[in-house]
């Protein structure tokens, strides 16, 4: 209606997100580039609060326009959805064709194959959950749990919470604890403060097409800020009420008295008073209360003495107690280092390969049993003086037989007499050399589209023993299994994988039908390509 008589373009202060009129003030544009990083960064949940009408479906769109093609993007803008339609509404939202009575496991395991196919081509998903403050708590819970859908260096799943401060306080329950903990980034779009009112408001004018002299001036944000308490939504409406009052008057100059108008017309005063009035409750509460707590202590003097006496009574008992207690808190704590340290050097003995930041529990106790499998393997060691290579090898099967043969003619042609423990050490290394290079070879000439099984991972300082037992016991195709020495978190790491598979799902085929034996190191699938960036 204005639009004409401002010489505007279209209507500037719209309540409906138009991303062509984004402010990147009041650290709008800062979180938006910190949203970007964190999505490529591919790690943890993110959290977004603010409160309503601060700006965060705008936000929600402008990041979903600044990440690039590479990244899809899930959308669920309502947060209604119970715990058991959780993953049917994603699965809608990629559209998977799903059968009516599709079980949970079913369409879990349909999105894992999605999400690792996406890993695959380089691509990342990521899941958008607007007004999250509004989902039951059991709802997400179910969406944590597809944070566990990962790679060991990649999540296949980013997830990104947008909620009122309400959230926070669902979030601080001590049932979604985990989900808590996984939140890697945590943003607040706090309220705009008057600068950034005057900076907004005159930047939404230009960018209609405004061309007059300064509409707004500093002491009209300022009188905004007041009545808006500096949220977007109410700037907008402000703002728009204000322009419609100078065009019914036929003026080009904004003035307070457009702007109470505005103000009334809104109903935003009807709330600041409300406000105001529940400030004055409180104040008065407190008022009397402190009148009566005056009005006790002159008139009892004597019964608070006598309570001040038994407190201080109460006072020196309570400090023998906890002087009692202490010491044994002590003993506890130096006890508890005790064990971490006794830990600590297992882990060093046992030399297995470092914990992930988030383990499950299964993949902890399948770890625990690794330890003691090692620890037996090792005292196995320190029993044999002298083993003889000619007769390790001969223990193993004929194909794995001849595989060594290949990679370990040194060895193989060593004199009749058995060497030195430092020559033989030499010698498994010089073996495990030869399988790395010809590991290397494998995958230069891999299909980068194909998959491989991760089937274990141990420390270089652990060479011998992995020598040994791919040598012996092995129960796979040793011409089929490829080692790589890796840097892991400062540790030099030899990672083990097995056969190439054109697609994902005979990968997951053959990795359900692997031995026992190896299916106790929870080995999972890999892209070859990923191997081919991170390996050569």
């Amino acid at each position: 209606m204005y639009e004409e008589f401002f010489g505007l373009k279209r209507s500037p202060f719209r309540i409906t997100p138009d991303t062509s009129l984004f402010y990147d003030g009041g650290r709008r544009g800062d979180i938006l580039g910190a949203l970007v990083y964190a999505v490529h960064r591919g790690e943890g949940i993110i959290k977004v609060v603010g409160e309503v009408g601060s700006g965060k479906t705008m936000l929600c769109r402008m990041l979903q326009q600044e990440l690039p093609d590479s990244v899809e993007i899930i959308y669920i803008a309502n947060p209604s959805v119970s715990p058991e339609d959780i993953l049917f509404v994603i699965a809608n939202e990629l559209k998977f064709d799903i059968a009516r009575d599709a079980s949970k496991h079913e369409v879990v395991t349909m999105l894992q194959n999605y999400l690792l196919k996406k890993h695959a081509e380089d691509k990342q998903v990521v899941l958008f959950v607007e007004e999250a403050q509004s989902m039951p708590l059991e709802t997400l819970e179910e969406i944590r749990l597809l944070s566990n859908l990962e790679t060991d260096q990649y999540k296949l799943l980013q997830i990104i919470l947008f909620g009122q401060p309400e959230l926070d306080q669902n979030l601080a329950t001590n049932s979604i604890r985990q989900l808590r903990e996984r939140i890697t980034h945590d943003f607040n779009l706090n309220p705009l403060n008057t600068r950034d009112i005057h900076q907004y408001l005159n930047f939404r004018m230009r960018e209609v097409g405004y061309k007059g002299p300064e509409l707004i001036s500093l002491k009209l944000a300022a009188g905004m800020e007041k009545y808006s308490e500096g949220l977007l939504r109410r700037i907008n409406i402000l703002a728009d009420k204000m322009l419609l009052s100078a065009f019914a008057g036929g003026t080009h100059t904004l003035t307070r008295r457009h702007l109470r108008a505005a103000v009334k017309d809104s109903g935003f005063s009807r709330i600041r008073a409300a406000g105001f009035g529940n400030q004055l409750f409180w104040f008065s509460a407190l008022m009397l209360l402190l009148f009566l707590l005056g009005y006790l202590i002159i008139s009892q003097q004597s019964a608070l003495s006598v309570v001040w006496k038994d407190a201080q009574t109460l006072w020196s008992g309570s400090s023998q107690t906890v002087a009692s207690v202490t010491q044994p808190t002590e003993v506890a704590e130096q006890s508890l280092i005790s064990t971490e340290k006794s830990l600590a050097s297992l882990e060093l003995l046992t030399e297995v390969e470092p914990s992930a930041e988030h383990e499950s529990d299964q993949l902890l106790a399948l770890k625990q049993q690794e330890n003691s499998k090692l620890q037996r393997v090792l005292a196995s060691a320190e029993q044999v003086k002298k083993p003889v290579v000619d007769q390790e090898l001969a223990v193993s099967s004929k194909k794995n037989q001849q595989s060594v043969d290949k990679l370990d003619k040194v060895i193989v042609n060593q004199p009749v007499e058995a060497p030195s423990s430092s020559e033989k050490l030499d010698q498994y290394q010089l073996w495990l050399n030869h399988k790395i290079e010809a590991s290397k070879e494998w995958l230069r000439d891999a299909n980068k589209q194909s998959v491989s099984i991760q089937v274990m991972m141990r420390s270089k300082s652990a060479a011998r023993e992995l020598v040994r037992y791919l040598q012996t016991e092995w129960p796979l195709e040793l011409d089929k299994t490829y080692i790589y020495e890796v840097k892991m978190k400062d540790r030099a790491i030899y990672r083990v994988f097995y056969n190439e598979y054109p697609s994902i799902t005979l990968g997951q085929i053959s990795m359900k039908q692997l031995p026992e034996s190896v299916r106790i190191n929870s080995p999972y699938l890999h892209s070859v390509y990923r191997m081919q960036k991170a390996l050569l």
